[in-house]
């Protein structure tokens, strides 16, 4: 008769199962950040790289900031009267649904604490 056995006790080839050491707890880094690559990854160098190429560049005066930041506004596509006043518009009713809302909820809860705990 062939000898049966249970997974969580014993094996035909090694007998009773052990437990397995306690592997130690992994050391915490020192500062939370953000994670880094792994050494010699694709993307740490094309970090480094862009780092170094804006290390190595020129800084640019205030005249050609503010001429640059001038022509990027240009370039934005504002909207006109009636997208704004609708989009305002609900702004608006959504602000006063939600000081409403909390104004209630505010008015109930102190309603029940004074009961709870003043005995009111």
């Amino acid at each position: 008769m062939a000898k049966s056995y249970d997974n969580n006790t014993e094996t035909p080839s090694t007998g009773p199962k052990k437990a397995a050491p306690a592997k130690p707890a992994p050391a915490k880094p020192a500062a939370p950040g953000p994670a880094k690559p792994a050494a010699g990854s694709a993307r740490l160098s094309d970090v480094q790289r862009r780092a170094q190429q804006m290390a190595n560049k020129p800084s640019v005066s205030p005249t050609q900031f503010f001429q640059e930041a001038w022509v990027e506004l240009k370039k934005t596509t504002w909207p006109n009267r009636d997208v704004l006043t609708k989009s305002t518009s609900v702004v608006l009713a959504l602000v006063a649904t939600v000081a409403i809302w909390v104004g209630s909820l505010n008015y109930l809860f102190d309603i029940i604490t004074a009961k709870v705990f003043l005995g009111r």
